[in-house]
């Protein structure tokens, strides 16, 4: 009976606690404080994880846009941003720096465009996202970004998203803030989003493009520019346009201006893909193009081989016969061997391999480059 009442009383004993000189009875159960709570919350501990995530540099859009941050490109209507982000994007994917999980929310086309950036994205390896799947762009780009971040993916994801006011309303400080937010848990986890915006219809001093909205997507990006037009010469299929991307903010060794030019061709998005051009850049640049070049002849190259075959009789080929000839003989279909000869018909230093002249009924007539 003693033994029992003293277990009991050993029992209902409280040791001292073992981070105070009280005893148990005189001091309460210590909770850890805010400060201990906030050096919990640091990511001092997270370093390592948080450099495997870390990109050195890695451009994803010509020298324009890095990995791992959030690029946006602020145009006017008719510039040229989507045309030429998708060109970078693709040179980007052929020299093996975007990965493939690139993925265009096009939420600002029509049916056809839509049906134009697929054959792209089918050919340069991009994934196309339309309406459809974004009907509520805000909320489901957020759930994108939150199951990303709970696969422990985020890292390998690239989003275009075109354009930023189908996503948010920018005059509104604080959704556009928001917003921003979501988009910064994306890339501190190592993701990439290139965002397309539109200017105010005034324009500044200069004759140069004021970034439409409140402040707040411009303060809370990385790198920022302003496309204009240089100006438009007359080309052969129409004109070609020159556009300046003016940087407005930086963070990283993206360039401080760049100049692109394209062919504006009514009807054909791909030809006005594939007339995309760089007028200004430095040995870096013509490097990573002759890259992106090798690349695509290099899954050009079954289809280069039979088209040359029938070019090499020294004279120009109607691409009618072209068609006939190897979809017959070859299985090919004619969709990729028009694709191809509108590909590498282009200037030497292009890449090019063969040249096109218009014959009667507007008939493309082709010839191997000497």
């Amino acid at each position: 009976m003693e033994t029992s009442q003293k277990n009991a009383q050993s029992n209902n004993t409280l040791e001292p606690h073992k981070d105070c000189s009280l005893t148990a009875t005189e001091c309460p159960e210590k909770k850890p404080s805010l400060l201990t709570k906030l050096q919990g919350l640091a990511v001092n501990k997270q370093v390592d994880q948080m450099r495997q995530y870390a990109r050195n540099a890695v451009y994803i859009a010509g020298r324009l846009a890095l990995a791992g941050q959030i690029t946006v490109f602020y145009a006017a209507p008719n510039t040229g941003k989507t045309l030429i982000t998708l060109q970078l994007v693709s040179e980007a994917i052929a020299n093996g720096t975007a990965g493939d999980n690139v993925y265009h929310i096009n939420l600002d086309d029509t049916y056809d465009g839509l049906i134009e950036k697929g054959d792209l994205g089918n050919r340069y390896g991009f994934h196309v996202l339309g309406p459809e799947v974004f009907s509520n762009p805000i909320e489901n780009f957020k759930e994108v970004v939150e199951t990303l971040l709970a696969e422990g993916t985020a890292n390998q994801a690239v989003f275009l998203l075109d354009t930023v006011k189908k996503f948010v309303d920018v005059m509104d400080k604080k959704a556009s803030s928001q917003f921003m937010t979501i988009c910064r848990r994306l890339t501190t986890a190592g993701g990439t989003i290139i965002a397309l915006a539109h200017v105010n219809k005034r324009q500044n001093h200069d004759g140069e493009g004021i970034p439409a909205g409140t402040s707040d997507i411009l303060d809370d990006c990385d790198c920022a520019y302003v496309l204009n037009v240089l100006g438009d010469e007359n080309a052969p299929e129409g004109k070609r346009r020159t556009v300046e991307f003016q940087q407005k903010k930086a963070r990283g060794p993206v360039v401080q201006e760049a100049v692109y030019s394209y062919e504006v061709i009514h009807h054909d998005y791909y030809q006005m893909f594939l007339s995309v051009k760089l007028e200004e850049g430095n040995e870096v640049d013509r490097v990573r193009c002759k890259t992106a070049i090798a690349n695509e002849k290099a899954n050009d190259l079954e289809m280069i081989k039979v088209i040359t075959g029938v070019l090499n009789n020294a004279k120009p080929t109607n691409q009618k016969d072209i068609v006939t000839a190897l979809t017959s003989s070859k299985g090919i279909s004619r969709r990729k061997l028009v694709d191809c000869l509108k590909r590498w018909n282009c200037s030497p230093d292009e890449g090019g391999l063969w040249e096109m002249t218009k014959g009667d009924s507007n008939s493309n007539w082709y010839q191997l480059l000497v």
